[in-house]
């Protein structure tokens, strides 16, 4: 377990994050510039040449997935508090194996994707997302039109008043972000540099060993990771 405290943070996240020494993290460090845990940045030689704005929108949020989308704390709740209910869910639920990642457009983001989804990945997202939202403030007016705004459907609205996000249950992927909005005619070229870079960082399945939780100092900041909680679950 990786825990660093502070005095509360402007959201926090939940995230699927390799750990340092799996093959999927270099893969990150090679194609974002950085290291998400630690923020340090990958030595020129190792970087991939990915423009700086097909990064954009990712690097804001580092290299992970999605287990529960960035929220504000509750009041009256606390990170203290928010920590040891992830650790909780962390100690209750096995690790799991996501097979192999492969590249895949989402929208108009290119992705890595389970090339096999089975649904233990979104169960547990779900389950995530359910637990910890008596700790996520309820989103404006403002927040939800804005989201609203996006041409989503009418469930993903009714997921975003009741869970603060869209893409939840039926409705979320497994995936981790790799570029900003790309155009039509960029998708394919871009995945065929995954599968080329990537071949040796991606020729094994990955486990989902952890649960992260990344949190923001202020609107401005990127998000960083401030505690790593193993999964310690009997499947």
């Amino acid at each position: 377990m990786k825990r660093a405290m502070s005095g509360g943070h402007y959201r926090y996240a939940v995230y699927f994050s390799p750990r340092r020494e799996e093959p999927l993290a270099e893969f990150g460090r090679r194609w974002f510039g950085f290291d998400t845990e630690t923020r340090e940045p990958t030595p020129q030689e190792r970087r991939w040449p990915i423009p700086t704005g097909f990064l954009r929108t990712p690097r804001r949020y580092g290299f992970h997935a999605t287990l529960k989308a960035p929220f504000r704390l509750r009041e009256g709740r606390t990170e203290r508090a928010l920590l040891e209910a992830v650790e909780a869910l962390a100690a209750e639920n096995p690790p799991l194996e996501l097979g192999l990642l492969v590249p895949k457009e989402l929208g108009s983001f290119l992705t890595l994707q389970q090339s096999m989804p089975n649904g233990e990945v979104d169960d547990l997202a779900f389950t995530i997302v359910r637990d910890l939202d008596p700790f996520r403030q309820p989103l404006t007016e403002e927040e939800q039109d804005r989201i609203f705004g996006k041409g989503i459907t009418r469930q993903q609205k009714a997921n975003v008043f009741t869970w603060g996000y869209p893409y939840v249950g039926d409705d979320y992927i497994f995936h981790l972000t790799l570029t900003s909005i790309l155009a039509p005619h960029e998708i394919e070229p871009w995945k065929a540099k995954v599968v080329e870079w990537g071949m040796e960082y991606l020729a094994e399945p990955v486990m989902l060993r952890d649960l992260c939780v990344f949190a923001q100092a202020s609107a401005e900041e990127p998000f960083r990771l401030i505690a790593r909680f193993p999964l310690k679950g009997v499947a």
